[in-house]
């Protein structure tokens, strides 16, 4: 244990400066021989104490050490968030995937009814108009759902990539 010259407080032997007022440990060998005044811990709502990690026997400090500013995080342009191109692209294909699957499926009808009611049924052209409608109607937004998978899948990475670049 030694004793701040300045304040008086009794500090760990591994600490380089005091943990009340943060004057190096040989203070006094510097012209800081009067004690200063340390704030109360009544007078201030949250009191900010400055402590260093004690060093090892061998290490001496030379000098006290430069306050550390913390490190700015991961660099990003203004105005942009990580994952946020992944995202547009991922919104543009599940709008415009199923959008052209039923565009696909309503332009080319004629030639498509007759392929996909074949593989269900063995006599398409004997169903009622009512009921090949209906199912392929059922098939085309079975068709447009999957196709909105890559879209989404896009998108939900997009915001994977966000929520790993802020930690």
């Amino acid at each position: 244990m030694w004793i701040c010259n300045r304040c008086q407080t009794s500090n760990k032997d591994g600490y380089a400066q005091c943990v009340q007022c943060s004057a190096p440990r040989n203070a006094r060998r510097f012209g800081a021989g009067t004690p200063v005044t340390a704030p109360s811990v009544h007078q201030e709502a949250a009191p900010q104490r400055r402590m260093q990690q004690p060093m090892a026997e061998e290490q001496a400090p030379l000098a006290p050490s430069p306050r550390h500013h913390p490190l700015p995080g991961p660099q990003t342009l203004p105005g942009r968030s990580a994952g946020g191109f992944v995202r547009v692209i991922g919104i543009l294909l599940a709008v415009l995937l199923p959008l052209l699957a039923i565009a696909l499926a309503v332009l080319q009808y004629d030639a498509i009814r007759l392929v996909v009611l074949g593989l269900f049924f063995k006599t398409p052209a004997t169903l009622s108009p009512v009921i090949s409608y209906l199912i392929y109607g059922l098939l085309t937004l079975i068709a447009a759902l999957i196709t909105l998978l890559p879209g989404l899948c896009l998108w939900a990475l997009g915001h994977l990539a966000r929520g790993i670049r802020r930690r």
